[in-house]
């Protein structure tokens, strides 16, 4: 099933962007800007917001 497949694929995806979050940590050797950090937190929400409008679709 595709959507099974696509789901996997999100998963890793946000494995990989806790890595990266985790490892911008103050004091690491590349931290995030504030101005990154506000860019990430408003692309996050985002899709949060899309995932839900894909849930309410499911739930019909």
């Amino acid at each position: 099933m595709q959507a099974t497949s696509e789901m996997a694929k999100l998963r890793r995806e946000i494995a990989t962007l806790r890595e990266i979050v985790g490892q911008t940590r103050p004091g690491s050797k590349t931290p995030m800007s504030p101005a990154e950090k506000r860019t990430l937190k408003s692309e996050i929400e985002r899709c949060i917001l899309e995932l839900d409008e894909l849930r309410a679709r499911l739930a019909q």
